[in-house]
C-alpha cells in the first residue's frame, strides 16, 4: 500500500510540475522531505508547573521530579530573519522556549514574538543556523480534497518523522473548549501529539497548513489551519525587510 502511494505522487508530481522555494523541481516526497528538513524545528517549552493549563495537543511528557513542565511541539521557518511559525497551545504559558534544527547539536533560545488565541498560531524568533531556508506558503483556498499531501513534526518527541497522506475535506469548523477554529483543513496524513505548529506540505513543496489538531478517538482524522490565515497573520506580525 505504501509502495502504491509513493509511486502514485511521484506521477502526480510529475504530471503537474513543481513549484518550489528554491530554483528546481521535486520527483517526489523524498525531495522536499530533504531539501525542507533544516527549516521544520522541534520546539521545547518549559511552564511553570503552577501556571500551567492542560493543553490540548502536541505536548508528550511531565517530569514528575521538575517544578517545571516541559512540553514538546514543531513549528516552520518562515522568514529567513529568525521567525517560526507554531500553534498558540504549543507555547501557551512558557516561561521558556527552545528550538533544535535538524542536523544541529546544539539548541537555539526563542522568544515569542506575538499570539493569537483564537487563531491557534504564534510567531517566535531565534538565531537561524547557516543554510537554513524557510518555507514558502501555499494557497489553501485552492486544496482540494484527494490531493496528496506531507506532514513534518515531532510526534511524541520522535524528532523530523515525515507522514504522506491525502486531503480528506476542506472548512471544517471544530471546537475545544472555548476555541473555536474554523475552515480546518482535514488530512489523514497521520498526526499525532508533538505534530502541533508543524507544517503540511503539498506536492509542489508548499506550506498549505499547519498541523494543529488530531481526532484522539479515531485513527487518520487530523486537521490543520489554512495557509491563507497564517499568511494574514504574518503580514501583520513580521516588519517588512528593512524596518
Amino acid at each position: 500500500m505504501q509502495k502504491n502511494k509513493q509511486t502514485e505522487v511521484k506521477r502526480l508530481v510529475k504530471k503537474r510540475g513543481a513549484r518550489s522555494t528554491q530554483p528546481g523541481s521535486f520527483n517526489s516526497f523524498v525531495d522536499i522531505a530533504d531539501r525542507f528538513k533544516r527549516a521544520v524545528v522541534m520546539i521545547e517549552v518549559l511552564q511553570d508547573r503552577r501556571q500551567r493549563r492542560v493543553p490540548l495537543f502536541g505536548f508528550d511528557f511531565v517530569p514528575e521530579s521538575s517544578n517545571e513542565v516541559m512540553n514538546v511541539g514543531t513549528g516552520f521557518v518562515c522568514d529567513k530573519r529568525g521567525y517560526i511559525i507554531t500553534n498558540q497551545h504549543v507555547v501557551q504559558g512558557a516561561s521558556e522556549v527552545i528550538v533544535s534544527f535538524n542536523g544541529e547539536k546544539k539548541s537555539h533560545s526563542a522568544k515569542v514574538i506575538k499570539t493569537d488565541y483564537n487563531l491557534d498560531l504564534a510567531l517566535l524568533k531565534t538565531t537561524l543556523p547557516p543554510n537554513v531556508p524557510a518555507l514558502r506558503l501555499g494557497n489553501s483556498r485552492e486544496v482540494r480534497p484527494g490531493e496528496w499531501v506531507m506532514a513534518i513534526g515531532n510526534p511524541l518527541g520522535l524528532e523530523h518523522s515525515v507522514t504522506v497522506g491525502v486531503i480528506s475535506a476542506v472548512n471544517r469548523p471544530l471546537t475545544i473548549g472555548d476555541r473555536r477554529y474554523k475552515h480546518l483543513i482535514q488530512t489523514d496524513a497521520a498526526i499525532n501529539r508533538g505534530n502541533s505548529g508543524g507544517p503540511l506540505f503539498n506536492a509542489n513543496g508548499e506550506v498549505i497548513g499547519v498541523n494543529t489538531a488530531v481526532s484522539q478517538s479515531s485513527q487518520g482524522i487530523g486537521f490543520a489551519i489554512g495557509a491563507d490565515v497564517v499568511r494574514s497573520m504574518i503580514r501583520k506580525w513580521i516588519p517588512p525587510e528593512g524596518n
